[in-house]
């Protein structure tokens, strides 16, 4: 449970869809028990009654945005912040509607950001709590930094990185579990995310152009390319109720994690989103861009063949082109619902 003295100054923002009552409901009441002032709720093309439903379980405890429709994450998550920029609140608390914070979350997370604030301006510093199920958990902090032309995430640099991990090293030098300590990120996702509104006040709102996937990433990306820092706070958890789109933790790569993934909609707007902001928000050196793009795909193919798995490879490759192409419009084959 959050401190007294912290009670009343957090709003948490979240947005839903679909049929995903149950898990909202369970992520809005582990909030009412952090200590959370209020909730933001942007019903984002839900298909049951949001309004009434939320109106009289939680009264007075959430406030719902009604957008008419699936109009995308960005949409959603700019409704969702300026509707708790309006609440003059100074912590705002990004969520995705099936990440329930476990006991304490929220006070642990409030340490933190005391703590880092001490080396790092208010409006340049947000902290993130760890997500078991995402992948961010069991990777080295290196990997979770951004790289400059990085493509997919990959960079040829972090080859070595990978080939030392495979060794078989003495006990004494192998990576050990960093679970607990506090990580840099370079980009993160909105899930867990705790920052001063004045945060929002200098980088602006989610750019309205990636329409669904990506924005998280650009949106955070400008707190570390302004020369701010992203920073996980380890002993903060909060467990994803619904599993994760590409369950890298439990694969032995990214590689097989995109092959593997079930939902072409997903697939689709990911990499298209991804390929576009990577080659124009990342990329200085066109020749180490265009030569991680190629590593890229070569090493997507081999696993492509192994796994069995080549027309997901040929649509990974054709998403991305649209990317690179700069056509970031909704797809009429993958319409939003």
């Amino acid at each position: 449970m959050i401190s007294d003295e912290s009670k009343g100054d957090v709003v948490a923002v979240t947005v839903t869809y679909g049929e995903r009552r149950t898990m909202l409901i369970a992520v809005i009441e582990a909030l009412r028990k952090e200590g959370v002032a209020r909730v933001v709720v942007v019903n984002n093309g839900a298909r049951w009654p949001v309004e009434d439903e939320l109106t009289d379980r939680f009264t007075g405890f959430v406030e719902i945005v009604s957008m008419g429709g699936n109009k995308g994450s960005a949409a959603g998550y700019a409704a969702g912040l300026d509707a708790a920029m309006a609440s003059s609140m100074p912590f705002i608390w990004m969520l995705d509607d099936d990440n329930r914070p476990r006991s304490g979350c929220l006070a642990k997370l409030r340490k933190g950001y005391d703590e880092e604030c001490a080396s790092t301006p208010s409006a340049l510093l947000a902290v993130v709590a760890l997500r078991p199920e995402h992948f961010a958990g069991g990777v080295s902090a290196k990997q979770l930094m951004t790289r400059w032309d990085s493509f997919g995430g990959f960079h040829i640099g972090d080859l070595l990185d990978k080939l030392i991990n495979r060794l078989p090293l003495p006990a004494a030098l192998q990576r050990r579990e960093v679970s607990s300590a506090r990580i840099a990120l370079g980009v993160a996702p909105y899930g867990g995310m705790l920052f001063a509104r004045s945060l929002v006040i200098r980088l602006g709102m989610p750019r309205l152009e990636f329409g669904q996937y990506g924005d998280d990433t650009e949106f955070t990306w400008r707190i570390t390319s302004s020369g701010g820092r992203i920073v996980q706070i380890g002993d903060a958890i909060v467990d994803d109720l619904e599993d994760a789109f590409q369950q890298n933790a439990q694969l032995r790569n990214r590689f097989l994690g995109a092959l593997l993934t079930d939902s072409a909609f997903r697939t689709y707007y990911t990499f298209r989103n991804l390929a576009y902001f990577e080659s124009r928000f990342r990329r200085r050196n066109r020749l180490i861009f265009a030569l991680n793009r190629y590593v890229y795909f070569v090493i997507l193919r081999h696993y492509a063949r192994q796994s069995g798995h080549l027309e997901r490879y040929r649509f990974i490759r054709q998403s991305s082109d649209e990317g690179l192409a700069g056509d970031l419009t909704p797809s009429a084959r993958f319409p939003l619902q």
